[in-house]
């Protein structure tokens, strides 16, 4: 145990080939919207259009990750992050093929390809991880795979601007079709090098439906995670989604246009590469990981209310970092809880509803934001409105004692299990 915590998750050849395809399949992630937000900048009703089309990503995400999440726990996990990248490949060729020239419905259809993509990829990527690392590597390991989306958020949209400045929106899409490819390869080497491992055994007789609804059974049986789940629907719904319709609309009207766009995705980003690195160096130490994780969470806030104060670029950037950091340091804590309190089992079905939660919102509070933005004036509203939610209902579930230390156990149990482990 101490050789395999000496080393890390990168010591085995499964995680170094998980994670190095997804850096370069996150840089395509980032790509993807910086080219959807450059070519509806050309069309009448913006902010409505982005709602649209945004927002069908997420329902494709939000309808099928339950569904994908007790797969996850069925099939070979794989076959399923391979699925995930055919079918956002084959989407992208469909934009690049039209050559960008497509109809809002159609867009809309690719978008949600994207989403179903997603779905099929978050549950399986998450539930790999415990079987091709030690248990004493999960931590460094979600701490290593939140800084990789860190890093890719701050690659992805810096190159994304100056190709589609530069180039065009297709050229853009061309570069998000080729990192798929380069993920596919990585996958497969995962693999040809852990085998078995990625196999899953679920309980024979048990349908799609019973299995799902066993993971809302777990979410529901610990208190600390259903009640986060509850606090990310409301962040979704009311400040998150509307955050993800604020931003390219500030950018393109008061900040100079899609390269300060990307400037602010990769300042927040950045921040989260400093709060996952802080998360994976600290969560081992501290006995109550959900007061420090929701205070970090709250940050988020900062970042909202940026979009509505009259600060120049340099003060947003600034402010988006912040908030970055608080949410990856937030989320890495959150994932290892759930790694090292759900039966592995388990753990397919209870990410997938914890992506459920996560995104079921999001497309009714994008769209609810490109209805309800029509003005700068509006715009400041909104961004104050989001600001005020993630302030108020981020530190309302520290009243529980469970969320404190995101564990249903006591404290003489955890000191035991700490005990044992060492």
């Amino acid at each position: 145990m101490l050789n395999s915590r000496r080393k890390g998750p990168f010591a085995e050849p499964g995680f170094r080939w998980l994670w190095g395809g997804q850096l370069v399949g996150l840089i395509g992630d980032q790509i993807f919207p910086m080219a959807i937000v450059a070519m509806l900048s050309e069309r009448s009703g913006m902010a409505l259009s982005l709602g649209l089309v945004f927002g069908a990503r997420f329902a494709g995400l939000s309808l099928l990750i339950i569904a994908t999440g007790v797969l996850a726990d069925r099939l070979n996990k794989t076959v399923m992050l391979l699925s995930s990248n055919v079918i956002r490949f084959s989407a992208v060729i469909f934009i690049i093929a039209m050559g960008g020239d497509l109809p809002l419905w159609a867009l809309m259809l690719t978008t949600f390809l994207m989403g179903a993509g997603e779905a099929i990829f978050q549950p399986a990527y998450d539930s790999t991880i415990p079987s091709i690392v030690p248990a004493t590597s999960i931590e460094a390991a979600n701490a290593a795979t939140n800084m990789l989306r860190s890093i890719a958020q701050i690659v992805g949209p810096g190159m994304a601007g100056l190709v589609v400045t530069g180039i065009g929106a297709t050229s853009a899409l061309t570069l998000n079709a080729a990192t798929f490819l380069v993920a596919t390869s990585c996958l497969l080497a995962l693999r040809r090098v852990a085998g078995a491992k990625l196999d899953s055994s679920p309980e024979a007789g048990n349908s799609l439906v019973t299995e799902a609804l066993e993971g809302f059974r777990v979410v529901f049986s610990m208190r600390w995670l259903f009640t986060l789940e509850i606090m990310s629907v409301v962040h979704v719904l009311l400040a998150v989604g509307p955050w993800f319709i604020l931003l390219p609309l500030v950018a393109t009207n008061r900040l100079g246009g899609l390269q300060s766009y990307g400037l602010v995705l990769s300042a927040f980003a950045l921040g989260g590469l400093a709060g996952a690195a802080l998360a994976g160096s600290i969560g081992r130490r501290t006995q109550i990981p959900g007061v420090w994780g929701l205070i970090g969470l709250s940050l988020f806030g900062v970042a909202c209310l940026s979009l509505a104060l009259p600060i120049p670029l340099t003060g947003i950037l600034a402010l988006a970092a912040l908030g970055g950091a608080g949410t990856q340091f937030f989320d890495v804590l959150k994932t290892t809880a759930m790694q090292k309190e759900i039966p592995k089992g388990f753990l397919g079905r209870v990410f997938a509803v914890d992506f459920f939660a996560s995104f079921v919102m999001m497309p009714a509070g994008q769209m609810l934001a490109g209805l309800l933005i029509t003005s700068p004036e509006r715009a400041n509203t909104a961004a104050i409105f989001a600001a005020v939610v993630i302030f108020s209902t981020t530190l309302l579930p520290l009243f529980a004692r469970s969320v404190r230390h995101l564990s249903n156990q006591s404290a003489d149990d955890r000191v035991s299990a700490a005990g044992s482990i060492e």
